[in-house]
């Protein structure tokens, strides 16, 4: 029974592959769409992302960006502190990296949630339903948050493992 019920299954949708593939407009051919390439002054750049972002996506996109930054700090700092063998300095210098490094990724997915949420709402609430080119901004401010959450927590992880491995060649 569940052998002939799989291959009916695979027959209707063997057939109804066929029959979509032989289906033709009732309007007739349709035309391929034109691309246009959007002038220089109008196009959307990193910098109009965060400059249109809501005042909520600023905090989480300048905590990211000061995070990252950071993250170098607390390494570059860190560094002479291996020599003098300053173990509560280089803890608590571990301890600001792996915060930084546990909090990005989330802190910007949060950011991208919060964006694409509020964004499908107002789709939502909007008739007709507007092109790509409407939602597109919303979407790369999204993206950027993400971009960013994945660079503090990759800045941070370099500069974590880098510092752990200069103790383990200092206590060697």
């Amino acid at each position: 029974m569940g052998r002939s019920l799989v291959l009916g299954i695979g027959t209707a949708l063997a057939a109804s592959a066929g029959l979509a593939a032989e289906a033709t407009y009732v309007t007739g051919p349709v035309a391929k769409p034109v691309y246009t390439l959007v002038p220089v002054a109008e196009r959307l750049t990193v910098g109009d992302v965060f400059a249109n972002a809501a005042p909520e996506m600023k905090l989480v996109m300048a905590l990211l960006i000061i995070g990252t930054v950071a993250a170098v700090a607390v390494w570059a700092l860190s560094l002479g502190k291996v020599g003098k063998a300053d173990a509560k300095g280089l803890a608590t210098a571990l301890g600001r990296l792996r915060i930084v490094r546990s909090a990005g990724v989330p802190l910007g997915s949060l950011g991208a949630a919060y964006v694409l949420f509020s964004s499908f709402l107002a789709i939502s609430n909007v008739r007709p339903a507007p092109s790509l080119s409407v939602v597109a901004p919303g979407v790369a401010e999204g993206a950027l948050a993400i971009m960013l959450g994945l660079l503090a927590t990759t800045v941070a992880v370099i500069c974590e493992r880098h510092l752990e491995g200069r103790i383990r060649r200092a206590a060697a």
